[in-house]
Protein backbone atom coordinates (compact mmCIF):
# COMPACT_ATOMS: atom_id res chain seq x y z
CA UNK A 1 0.00 0.00 0.00
CA UNK A 2 2.52 2.47 0.87
CA UNK A 3 3.84 1.52 -2.22
CA UNK A 4 0.91 3.03 -4.20
CA UNK A 5 0.20 6.20 -2.14
CA UNK A 6 4.65 6.87 -3.19
CA UNK A 7 3.29 6.39 -6.45
CA UNK A 8 -0.14 8.25 -6.70
CA UNK A 9 1.84 10.98 -4.19
CA UNK A 10 4.85 11.07 -7.03
CA UNK A 11 2.14 11.50 -9.87
CA UNK A 12 0.22 14.07 -8.05
CA UNK A 13 3.85 15.87 -7.75
CA UNK A 14 4.23 15.67 -11.23
CA UNK A 15 1.01 17.05 -12.35
CA UNK A 16 1.09 19.49 -10.00
CA UNK A 17 4.83 20.27 -11.47
CA UNK A 18 3.27 20.13 -14.80
CA UNK A 19 0.18 22.96 -13.93
CA UNK A 20 3.00 24.87 -12.57
CA UNK A 21 4.81 24.67 -15.60
CA UNK A 22 1.68 25.30 -17.88
CA UNK A 23 0.88 28.15 -15.68
CA UNK A 24 3.86 29.91 -16.13
CA UNK A 25 3.98 29.52 -20.06
CA UNK A 26 0.24 30.47 -19.89
CA UNK A 27 1.14 34.23 -17.87
CA UNK A 28 4.29 34.40 -19.90
CA UNK A 29 2.41 34.05 -23.09
CA UNK A 30 -0.09 37.21 -21.39
CA UNK A 31 2.38 38.97 -20.61
CA UNK A 32 3.62 38.62 -24.35
CA UNK A 33 0.15 39.05 -25.66
CA UNK A 34 -0.37 42.64 -23.35
CA UNK A 35 3.06 43.83 -24.82
CA UNK A 36 1.55 42.94 -28.75
CA UNK A 37 -1.89 44.66 -27.75
CA UNK A 38 -0.05 47.73 -26.69
CA UNK A 39 2.46 47.67 -29.91
CA UNK A 40 -0.94 47.36 -32.23
CA UNK A 41 -2.55 50.09 -30.32
CA UNK A 42 0.34 52.22 -30.70
CA UNK A 43 0.84 51.44 -34.07
CA UNK A 44 -3.12 52.23 -34.99
CA UNK A 45 -3.01 55.26 -33.43
CA UNK A 46 0.13 56.21 -35.25
CA UNK A 47 -1.84 55.45 -38.42
CA UNK A 48 -4.97 57.57 -37.15
CA UNK A 49 -2.91 60.82 -36.76
CA UNK A 50 -1.22 60.37 -39.28
CA UNK A 51 -4.48 60.33 -41.58
CA UNK A 52 -6.65 62.53 -39.99
CA UNK A 53 -4.00 65.30 -40.70
CA UNK A 54 -3.78 64.76 -44.54
CA UNK A 55 -4.43 67.79 -46.34
CA UNK A 56 -4.93 67.57 -50.30
CA UNK A 57 -4.51 70.85 -51.72
CA UNK A 58 -5.30 70.84 -55.37
CA UNK A 59 -3.87 73.66 -57.86
CA UNK A 60 -6.37 76.39 -58.78
CA UNK A 61 -7.99 75.21 -62.14
CA UNK A 62 -7.36 77.34 -65.44
CA UNK A 63 -11.06 78.22 -66.14
CA UNK A 64 -9.70 80.56 -68.91
CA UNK A 65 -10.61 78.39 -71.94
CA UNK A 66 -13.99 78.04 -70.46
CA UNK A 67 -14.53 81.48 -70.11
CA UNK A 68 -13.53 82.11 -73.40
CA UNK A 69 -15.59 79.62 -74.22
CA UNK A 70 -19.15 80.56 -72.54
CA UNK A 71 -18.22 84.46 -74.02
CA UNK A 72 -18.13 83.57 -77.38
CA UNK A 73 -21.27 81.56 -77.35
CA UNK A 74 -22.94 84.38 -75.72
CA UNK A 75 -21.59 86.86 -78.03
CA UNK A 76 -22.86 84.63 -80.80
CA UNK A 77 -26.46 84.45 -79.15
CA UNK A 78 -26.77 87.94 -78.92
CA UNK A 79 -25.70 88.35 -82.21
CA UNK A 80 -28.49 85.79 -83.61
CA UNK A 81 -31.38 87.48 -81.30
CA UNK A 82 -30.53 90.90 -82.68
CA UNK A 83 -30.86 90.23 -86.18
CA UNK A 84 -34.44 90.20 -87.28
CA UNK A 85 -36.43 87.36 -87.15
CA UNK A 86 -36.90 85.72 -90.55
CA UNK A 87 -40.77 85.07 -92.06
CA UNK A 88 -41.89 81.55 -91.22
CA UNK A 89 -42.77 80.27 -94.60
CA UNK A 90 -45.86 77.90 -94.51
CA UNK A 91 -45.76 75.13 -97.04
CA UNK A 92 -47.87 72.35 -97.82
CA UNK A 93 -46.42 70.20 -99.67
CA UNK A 94 -47.32 66.06 -100.31
CA UNK A 95 -44.48 64.07 -100.64
CA UNK A 96 -44.59 60.15 -101.72
CA UNK A 97 -41.21 59.73 -99.92
CA UNK A 98 -40.42 61.21 -96.84
CA UNK A 99 -37.49 63.13 -96.73
CA UNK A 100 -36.17 61.59 -93.77
CA UNK A 101 -36.62 58.11 -94.13
CA UNK A 102 -34.21 56.35 -96.80
CA UNK A 103 -35.01 52.79 -96.45
CA UNK A 104 -35.05 50.59 -99.43
CA UNK A 105 -38.27 48.65 -97.70
CA UNK A 106 -39.90 51.90 -97.50
CA UNK A 107 -39.35 52.46 -101.28
CA UNK A 108 -40.70 48.95 -102.30
CA UNK A 109 -44.04 48.94 -99.90
CA UNK A 110 -44.98 52.63 -101.59
CA UNK A 111 -44.27 51.58 -105.14
CA UNK A 112 -46.27 48.45 -104.26
CA UNK A 113 -49.32 50.54 -102.81
CA UNK A 114 -48.93 52.91 -106.32
CA UNK A 115 -49.11 50.30 -108.83
CA UNK A 116 -52.17 48.62 -106.69
CA UNK A 117 -53.59 51.89 -106.31
CA UNK A 118 -53.18 52.48 -110.27
CA UNK A 119 -54.52 49.23 -111.29
CA UNK A 120 -57.61 49.34 -108.86
CA UNK A 121 -58.17 52.62 -110.44
CA UNK A 122 -58.12 51.23 -113.80
CA UNK A 123 -59.93 48.58 -112.68
CA UNK A 124 -62.60 50.68 -111.58
CA UNK A 125 -62.72 53.50 -114.89
CA UNK A 126 -63.55 50.12 -116.72
CA UNK A 127 -66.02 48.83 -115.04
CA UNK A 128 -67.74 52.10 -115.32
CA UNK A 129 -67.19 52.54 -118.94
CA UNK A 130 -68.46 48.66 -119.67
CA UNK A 131 -71.44 49.30 -117.13
CA UNK A 132 -72.44 52.56 -118.77
CA UNK A 133 -72.34 50.88 -122.09
CA UNK A 134 -74.41 48.18 -121.27
CA UNK A 135 -76.95 49.72 -118.95
CA UNK A 136 -77.41 53.22 -121.23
Amino acid sequence: MKLEENAVAEILKDVLEQGERTQKVIENLERKLEHKDGQITSLIKGFEDRFTNIQVKAPAPDLSPIEDAIASGLTNIIQTIEKNPRPINRQLRLTLFPEQVRNPEYYQVMMRWLVWIVLGSLFMILGYMLLSKRLG
